[in-house]
């Protein structure tokens, strides 16, 4: 009977043991180090070479480009190359590329992937307009000079180092998707539908586990990625939940109940609330801005006048209180201050009388009405559209309200090109950089060939030659083509044709039990968070 007894008792531990180990494989994160990071927008695609939005956030972890670059220090970082040389003028970049480093399915990383990946962003950019391709335009031809070095030709000089620091169209990508998909070529939609179904092939030092972009990214710590040793960081988390919460009082809930431990938008009056009670913050003066655009194509903001009694209407200062509480600095030009060519006192003067005076030169008769569309779930721009309709009525001016969700609001956008009168007066939306130059501030919002992005409906061909001889200039007169840049803001400015409303300073908040040091972020990379230099516990 004792040893029946004892038999029993051994297969119940044993089951319990064994209860215990399943519970373990399937939540991770009760035995390991998590982060629960909570992000403001739904994730709108995971394709290291075409996306151009909010999946950054994502990419940002599971993939690497060439270099990192940090204009806050102007520094370059190796990432996925070593060194990296050119010839005189410009025209011909040589990349050493790291050895010993592997994607995520196992491939090892090589010069064929370099080139399939650039080539890809480029070409799908050419045939398209889709993506951010276009900042690699100039290369001709990457050529494999061995396993670990690729040479670029380019059909004029630039600054590659820059380009192959930037946060869109320039992260590698495993060449086995090709095969794995069906794929007859890297340009096949399959291997877009692939990505965007959740998988990744990247070298960064986080894979994608689940997908869910309207919900939440949860991400794996990759064992074998090639910077562990340097980072020398063994209190990076081993899994990072990246939670979609769009509504800032939601993120609020989310960090006091502990479900989440970093909140990069709560609402900006309880920030010092949290501070008191004992949680962290990172303040990071970002390239993030907000544009007010005109649609230069509908009456009346067709007439430079009417838009600059508009811009004359608004109190800028008074705006980054009400809006941003004060986590901004007042725009001034197109684009934000401390990235490269930024330009000082591009700001319009708050003035009543001189908007009344524009009002009256432009001869719009009021009263008069116009739309004015904005993104539904940022609060600063409810606040700001409320305060716009307030001042603007004082002129006789009518401002109807249109709230949308951010996919709808793109599309509403960009109807300015299709059909202009249909299109709203006002649109406001924010940018961050691709590339660390001015061009792709101007060349994204204002030029007439990205029309994914100009709501303004803005066609200038004097602007867009200034624009276009400056990137062409960067790789062999820098200070050249700052001036040049300075002159097509100068434009945007004189016309009106959208208004940098202010650049943000984001304040993320986060549970004292992480430590963000500095290395984690950089206002290049907007909303990334580097993990492997966040610290848990």
């Amino acid at each position: 009977m004792s040893r029946k007894l004892l038999i029993v008792g051994i297969i119940v531990v044993l089951i319990a043991i064994g209860s215990l180990a399943w519970f373990s494989l399937q939540r991770p994160e009760t035995t390991k180090k998590v982060v629960v990071y909570a992000y403001n927008d739904r994730i709108t695609g995971i394709d290291p070479s075409l996306e151009d939005d909010t999946g950054l956030v994502v990419l940002g972890s599971v993939y690497e480009p060439l270099l990192y670059y940090d204009p806050r220090s102007d520094e370059f970082k190796p990432a996925l190359a070593v060194n990296w040389t050119s010839n005189e003028d410009g025209t011909e970049w040589i990349f050493k590329l790291r050895e010993g480093v592997v994607f995520h399915d196992g491939t090892v990383f090589n010069a064929t992937a370099v080139k399939i990946s650039i080539e890809r962003a480029r070409d799908i950019y050419r045939l398209t307009g889709r993506g951010m391709g276009y900042i690699w335009d100039m290369v001709s031809s990457i050529e494999i000079l061995d396993a670990y070095t690729v040479k670029f030709v380019l059909d004029y000089p630039a600054r590659l180092d820059l380009i192959a620091s930037a946060s869109y169209a320039a992260y590698i990508f495993s060449p086995s998707v090709i095969e794995r998909t069906g794929a007859s070529d890297p340009l096949d939609e399959r291997i877009e539908d692939w990505f965007n179904q959740g998988n990744s092939a990247g070298t960064g030092p986080y894979m994608i586990e689940e997908y869910k972009p309207d919900k939440e990214v949860r991400l794996k710590k990759f064992e074998e990625w090639w910077g562990w040793e340097l980072v020398n960081n063994p209190k990076a988390p081993d899994y990072v939940i990246i939670k979609i919460l769009t509504e800032p009082q939601s993120q609020y809930n989310g960090l006091t109940s502990g479900e989440v431990d970093i909140v990069s938008s709560v609402p900006r009056d309880y920030v010092g609330q949290l501070l008191t009670r004992g949680y962290k913050i990172y303040n990071l003066t970002t390239y993030h801005n907000y544009i007010l655009f005109f649609n230069t194509k509908r009456y009346p903001t067709n007439i430079t006048e009417f838009r600059l009694a508009v811009a004359h209407a608004m109190d800028l200062d008074e705006l980054v209180q009400l809006c941003m509480k004060g986590f901004a600095l007042k725009g001034s030009g197109v684009v934000p201050h401390y990235f490269p060519g930024h330009v000082e006192n591009l700001t319009y003067r708050y003035n009543l009388s001189l908007a009344q005076e524009y009002l009256s030169l432009s001869g719009v008769e009021t009263p008069v009405t116009i739309e004015f569309l904005y993104q539904v779930d940022y609060e600063e721009n409810r606040i700001l559209a409320e305060t716009l309709k307030s001042r603007l009525l004082q002129l006789g001016i009518e401002v109807v309200l249109n709230p949308q969700p951010w996919t709808a609001l793109k599309d509403i956008a960009k109807g300015v090109w299709e059909n202009p009168d249909n299109a709203p007066h006002l649109i406001i939306a924010d940018w961050w950089p691709t590339i660390p130059s001015p061009y792709d501030y101007l060349y994204s919002m204002f030029h007439s060939e990205s029309k994914e992005w100009n709501y303004a409906g803005y066609e200038n061909p004097y602007f867009e030659e200034l624009i276009d001889e400056a990137w062409e200039l960067e790789g062999v007169d820098y200070q050249a083509a700052l001036e040049k840049y300075y002159q097509a803001q100068k434009i945007l400015f004189e016309e009106a044709v959208g208004i940098n409303l202010w650049d943000e300073i984001k304040p993320f908040i986060y549970n004292p039990k992480i430590e963000i040091p500095r290395e984690a972020m950089n206002p290049l990379y907007m909303y990334v968070i580097f993990f492997q230099y966040v610290k848990v516990g």
